[in-house]
Parts: C-alpha cells; sequence; structure tokens
C-alpha cells in the first residue's frame, strides 16, 4: 500500500476502526430513539430582494474580489496544473485564514441570491430549474486549491436546496447534477495526477494507496498509532496537542498553536519524514490518540457522529435556506470526519456556529419581520 506496509500495528488498526463503527451505533440510536417530539419541517422559500439581501450579495463579492491572494487558490478544474506550478515555485501569497474559512459560505450566499434572483423572473418552472442548475454546475468547475472534495462540499447542499424548491422536477436535478458531477470530479482528478512529464492515469486515483490516503483507511490508523507511539506522547503534553490542533486554523485563537505539538506534522513527518510540506488527513481517531489516549482515541467519532444527526436535524426544521446550507455543511463536514483534518473541522465548526448561524439568524428575523 505504499505506506504503512513496515507496520506492525496493523491489527490495533483494524480494532480501531471496529471500536469506530460501534460507537457511530450508539451515537446513531440515541439520536433516532430519543423521546422528544420530532420538530416540525420548516419551510423553506427564496432569499427576499431587498436593500439586507442585495447589500450582502455585493459585499461577499467585493470580499473575494478584493483578496487577490485567495483568488490564486482558485481555479477551473481543468486548470489545476497552475495552481500546482505557483505552488511548487513557492510564488504563492499567505493567504488569509479569515477569508479561507469564510470562502464557501460566502459562495453558497451568492449561488443562493442568484437563485431568487432566477426565480423573480416571469419564466416557466422548468426553465428556471435548467438556469439554476446551470448555476451550480458553474460554481461546481470552480476548486479550491487541488481540493477535489471542495466540490461537492460546495454543491451537495445546494442540491438539495433546488429538491426543496422545485420538488416537482426531483428526480431531473438528481440526475443531472449526478451525471454532470461524475464528469467534473473526473476532469478534476485527471488534472491533478498529470503533470507535465507524465500521461493523465485515470487509475491512479482509484489505486489503494490514494482511497486509504482520502478516505482514513487501515494503513493511515497503523501509521498513525506507529507515530503516537513513536513521539511517546505523555499525559501532560496531550492538554498542548488538543490545544494546538483545535486551534491552528481558527484567526486569532491560532496564537496559541504550537508547530510541536500538531498531530498533522507528527503524523507527515512519519510518512514523508517532512512535517510541514506534506498534508495528508490525518484521521480524527487518529488525532484523539495523541488527545485523550488509546483508551479513549473514540470520543471525537463519537461526539461528531451526535453531531452530524444533530444539525441535519437542525436543517430540516430551519425556514432560511442559508441556515439550511450552514446546517447541513456543518453535518456534513461532521459525517465525513474521515476526509478532515480535525484542525479543518473544527474551525469549520467554529465559523460557523460562534459568526454565521447567528448573523443569518438575525437577517432572517428582520426579514421575516418586513
Amino acid at each position: 500500500m505504499k505506506f504503512g506496509s513496515t507496520t506492525v500495528n496493523e491489527a490495533y488498526a483494524v480494532s480501531m476502526m471496529l471500536i469506530e463503527l460501534l460507537f457511530i451505533l450508539i451515537a446513531y440510536h440515541i439520536c433516532t430513539f430519543s423521546k422528544e417530539e420530532k420538530p416540525k419541517k420548516g419551510k423553506l422559500d427564496f432569499l427576499p430582494l431587498n436593500t439586507v439581501t442585495t447589500g450582502l450579495f455585493f459585499l461577499f463579492i467585493l470580499i473575494i474580489a478584493t483578496n487577490r491572494s485567495f483568488l490564486h487558490k482558485l481555479s477551473f478544474v481543468w486548470d489545476i496544473a497552475t495552481y500546482l506550478k505557483l505552488k511548487i515555485s513557492g510564488d504563492l501569497e499567505n493567504v488569509s485564514p479569515l477569508v479561507s474559512i469564510m470562502f464557501p459560505v460566502m459562495r453558497a450566499y451568492i449561488v443562493l441570491f442568484i437563485f431568487s434572483l432566477i426565480n423573480s423572473f416571469k419564466l416557466k418552472q422548468g426553465t428556471k430549474l435548467m438556469l439554476s442548475i446551470l448555476v451550480v454546475l458553474i460554481n461546481a468547475t470552480i476548486i479550491v486549491g487541488i481540493s477535489r472534495f471542495s466540490i461537492v462540499y460546495a454543491s451537495f447542499p445546494l442540491i438539495l436546496l433546488l429538491i426543496y424548491f422545485y420538488p416537482a422536477y426531483r428526480k431531473k436535478v438528481v440526475t443531472y447534477t449526478s451525471v454532470f458531477f461524475g464528469l467534473i470530479l473526473m476532469v478534476a482528478s485527471l488534472a491533478k495526477f498529470s503533470g507535465n512529464t507524465k500521461n493523465a492515469d485515470v487509475g491512479g486515483f482509484f489505486t489503494l494507496h490514494q482511497l486509504n490516503a482520502y478516505f482514513g483507511g487501515v494503513a493511515n490508523y497503523a501509521i498513525g498509532y506507529d507515530s503516537y507511539e513513536k513521539n511517546m506522547v505523555n499525559p501532560f503534553d496531550k492538554y498542548y496537542y488538543f490545544i494546538s490542533d483545535i486551534t491552528q486554523n481558527i484567526p486569532v485563537l491560532s496564537k496559541f498553536s504550537n508547530d510541536n505539538y500538531k498531530t498533522n506534522i507528527k503524523f507527515n513527518n512519519h510518512i514523508y519524514g517532512a512535517g510541514r510540506s506534506r498534508d495528508q488527513i490525518v484521521p480524527v481517531s487518529v488525532a484523539g490518540l495523541y488527545h485523550f489516549s488509546k483508551y479513549f482515541f473514540y470520543i471525537y467519532i463519537f461526539v461528531l457522529t451526535v453531531l452530524a444527526f444533530r444539525f441535519e436535524t437542525k436543517a430540516y426544521t430551519a425556514n432560511s435556506p442559508v441556515l439550511f446550507f450552514l446546517y447541513i455543511i456543518l453535518a456534513f463536514g461532521c459525517s465525513t470526519s474521515m476526509m478532515i483534518n480535525i484542525g479543518s473541522l473544527s474551525a469549520t465548526l467554529f465559523i460557523n456556529l460562534v459568526v454565521f448561524i447567528p448573523f443569518f439568524t438575525m437577517i432572517n428575523k428582520l426579514n421575516l419581520a418586513k
């Protein structure tokens, strides 16, 4: 499997994954067998085209357009090579972490506003839907860095919203978008795994090594446990690892993060011998080893699974498309935690729960009051 072939801890890695499944099942039962009354589903409608929503639309466009260093991270899926050249050459400027974290929400809001604008046109429902799908597909061709996951992350909730907005066309929405997204992900993968010196290899991104790397496979768990043992993490260090990992991508709070206590650096250093120049995904339970010990590594997967179910419930009871998007993003992020570093996930949770959800809840109340 390229990496992890020399480990002697594969049995423990498999045990970790089985214990994870057990705690996911426990979380599922806790969330689905609750005696609480099921909340009523919210009524989702398009954004009202008023001064507040229009002002936010232009403000978000302005913020993105004026951050040139961040714009260099954006490219079309068929032109990833340009970004890779800039990254390898070291010509990329430092990007504001705040803009990076805010971008998915600003991007989604811009698309939602365009949905609402299209809905205001005097056109047939089928025509409105096709125009809206076209907007989603154009949005999906823009990739952040080389992260193909950002394509799914940015588009999946929007497709759910289109199903809500146009329930009579549910099958068409699913069919058209599924085919197109399959093609987009294929093009993005070909561009990523092709370079100036080699031809595109379609099979390259379906190898066991790639699947293991992107989806937190058993080899990554074994390597994570190897690195945990090698670094001899004592009980007093766990606090520092926890603080450094959780705060590393959160603006202002990142000053409490220390490179000497970051699991992604230790993990990547164990694989490549270069912790800062590589950034392979660290399974959350490997971070759990460093933070809670080998006896309580499953805490993260349990908590995140509970949160995923809770956020999903909140999404389907929301009465604002923006709040629906935010809660679905949080549910999606928590349920795909094997594909996201704990630092990125904590930043997403922080910025949405502390900033965006309160902000758009207030905006929604203002719109309802009008």
